[in-house]
């Protein structure tokens, strides 16, 4: 549930008008399963008050105030670096100048609180935090720089607001037409009148406590602390080879106790994937070293069949 008032969205940007302050939809959790393909928000997601109530500053600090943790700067595009202990970084969130994006939130021990992936297959998920003072941005981005690779994203809100813009992929090129970009980022504002006129798949919203944003695959999204922000990401591939080609990227992969040798299981997956060709153009991309981990992940968990294929 939303606790408090938002604030004033002219926060962000005083000389654009918004059309909408919410032009997201906003549903039930139990619709997901059939909006997958579209940005949502839930505002009743069960547990997430829980949640809420044990990732506080003061919390965090208590139980993880030593940990050295790596920061960067509170606007994306400035190449600025720092490390500092958590407990000291959490005592000057109102004045830093450096936020906490940290891929791995395994540490925190939240995984079981988290919602779950609405798919009959039980994936590996991928938790990140981010903490950061008002006015942290994270301009226009995709997860992950890869077609084929590319996850979901349940976007959690558990303290302070956030202003997020999304759009489509389809309208990549009008979003980065003019502005500078750098990989799968570039500095477009969704506050820009250009953008306006130009990105017809743009939405936005102000999510708040307790809130959670569905962000589809290789939609861009643009991000911005309007307060002390605490959020949450876990993401998740639909695909079990993009699952593990990302595992195994990140140095997450573990080898499972059992192979069961199924060509037929790989063959189905190499299909939803996009097919050989698909597979082909990601590798193509790697290094030697790092093509042949994946293919030797690939017959861990398929069996040596693979080899056949890849």
């Amino acid at each position: 549930m939303l606790q408090g008032t938002p604030p004033d969205l002219s926060y962000v940007c005083a000389d654009v008008k918004f059309r909408e302050i919410s032009c997201i939809p906003i549903i039930e959790m139990e619709c997901a399963a059939k909006l997958i393909d579209t940005p949502w928000i839930s505002r009743n997601v069960p547990a997430l008050d829980e949640l809420a109530a044990i990732l506080t500053p003061q919390r965090i600090a208590a139980r993880h105030g030593t940990r050295l943790v790596a920061l960067e700067h509170k606007e994306r595009w400035r190449n600025l670096r720092a490390q500092q202990r958590l407990g000291d970084y959490l005592v000057d969130l109102e004045t830093t100048e450096f936020y906490l994006r940290h891929t791995d939130a395994s540490f925190l021990d939240i995984a079981h609180r988290l919602p779950v992936s609405p798919m009959l297959r039980k994936p590996i998920y991928f938790d990140n935090i981010w903490i950061g003072p008002p006015g942290t941005v994270q301009t226009f981005h995709q997860d992950n720089s890869d077609d084929y690779v590319s996850n979901r994203n349940y976007f959690i809100q558990l303290s302070g607001w956030k202003y997020i813009s999304v759009c489509h992929p389809r309208d990549t090129f009008a979003l980065t037409d003019g502005a500078t970009v750098r990989g799968h980022h570039c500095d477009a504002s969704p506050t820009d009148p250009k953008v306006w006129r130009s990105v017809p798949s743009l939405c936005h919203a102000i999510v708040g406590p307790c809130d959670l944003l569905h962000i589809p695959p290789s939609y861009w999204h643009y991000v911005q602390s309007l307060s002390v922000s605490i959020s949450v990401s876990r993401w998740w591939f639909d695909n079990h080879l993009a699952e593990m080609i990302y595992c195994v990227g990140q140095g997450r992969w573990q080898r499972p106790p059992l192979v069961v040798a199924d060509t037929g299981a790989f063959l189905r997956d190499l299909e939803e994937f996009g097919g050989a060709s698909a597979l082909k153009r990601v590798f193509l991309q790697l290094s030697p070293i790092a093509r042949f981990a994946i293919i030797k992940a690939f017959s861990e968990f398929y069996g040596k069949g693979v080899f056949d294929y890849v």
